[in-house]
């Protein structure tokens, strides 16, 4: 979301009649004994406090430590409740800005103090990274602070649960960097939101989907559910594979009558083109007729090929014509030699 800096800065002293000034704090390692204020009631700036003070060997027990709400911390300031203070924020934290504007007064400025063991702090304590605060980012004539100022700061983090679908935290972020410059006019921090560190030895990970919108790795609908889509149809493939298989064993009976029918036929074929008898014609003809009919309903149910149907209609076609040409002979003989010819045939037979 942010990142937040440790400003710690003394008030200046207070001149007052007959009345010593304590010694004055320049360094951190003087705050033993003293009041430091925290600025907000969050448990993390006390943490960050006692961080801090550790790191220069200074017991955080004996330092009283006393934390103002963010709404009263300038008046508390104002009546110098506290020896020194502590904020953390942006560095263009209005609350920030007005809570030094209050320590300055009767023409002093505040001292901030430096944290000059930033690194050592962030080496021991990977939620800290060692910072700056820029000259005058407080404003005031003279700047406050006059100079840059070494610190450490934190990050403030959206997180969410590991479960939550890459595509959701994905477009989640999308939406957010979209409309975080309509959110600054209400909200000026929000103009402070960065995008988070994607490399893989991050202190804190970053979730898969903010980090594809980030490096720009966004998943298309198809690079999400490629494989779910090919291993659908590879099934659906099989499947119908199967299915043709057996709706083909179902009609393996149907083929082979089929089979048996066309070899009926061309046996028919043979015997037309001998026959002797019209009558013999006739019922093979109405035989032919049942076989065609038979033929027909095995190509509805899917029994047999078009390829199968184009030459049983070769096969019909050769047999009636054979049919026609038997009967035009027989039609145009003498009926003594008919009969002559289908006794010789009878004769020969036996």
């Amino acid at each position: 979301m942010r990142k937040n800096v440790a400003v710690l800065w003394v008030p200046p002293a207070t001149k007052a009649k007959g009345k010593k000034a304590g010694p004055k704090i320049t360094k951190i390692t003087q705050l033993t004994g003293r009041r430091v204020g925290v600025v907000g009631r969050t448990q993390a700036n006390v943490n960050l406090l006692k961080v801090i003070l550790q790191q220069y060997g200074v017991d955080p027990a004996k330092v009283e430590i006393i934390q103002f709400p963010v709404n009263e911390a300038v008046e508390a300031i104002r009546n110098q409740k506290a020896d020194a203070y502590l904020a953390a924020g942006p560095v263009n934290s209005k609350i920030t800005t007005d809570a030094v504007a209050a320590s300055t007064r009767d023409g002093g400025t505040p001292t901030f103090l430096a944290i000059d063991t930033a690194e050592a702090i962030a080496q021991n304590h990977p939620a800290y990274e060692a910072s700056e605060i820029p000259a005058g980012s407080f404003g005031g004539s003279p700047d406050r602070p006059e100079e840059e100022v070494k610190t450490i700061s934190f990050s403030h983090h959206i997180v969410a649960r590991k479960g939550i679908p890459e595509s959701t935290i994905a477009a989640f972020t999308r939406q957010l960097f979209a409309v975080r410059q309509t959110l600054k006019n209400e909200f000026p921090l929000a103009a402070k939101i960065e995008t988070p560190d994607t490399d893989k030895d991050a202190t804190i990970p970053v979730h898969p989907g903010a980090a594809a919108f980030v490096d720009g790795e966004e998943k298309t609908f198809l690079d999400r559910y490629s494989d779910y889509i090919w291993w659908t149809l590879m099934g659906l493939s099989a499947m119908g594979s199967a299915g043709a298989w057996f709706a083909g064993y179902l009609k393996k009976d149907e083929r082979v009558s089929n089979t048996s029918q066309r070899e009926r036929l061309l046996d028919m074929l043979r015997t037309a083109r001998q026959s002797d008898s019209i009558d013999e014609l006739d019922q093979m003809q109405a035989e032919a007729d049942d076989i065609l009919r038979d033929t027909l309903q095995c190509f509805e149910h899917g029994a047999i090929a078009e390829g199968t149907l184009t030459a049983f209609n070769i096969a019909l076609e050769q047999f009636h014509n054979a049919v026609a040409d038997r009967k035009a002979l027989l039609m145009s003989m003498p009926q003594s030699l008919h009969r002559a010819s289908a006794q010789f045939r009878a004769a020969g037979t036996a």
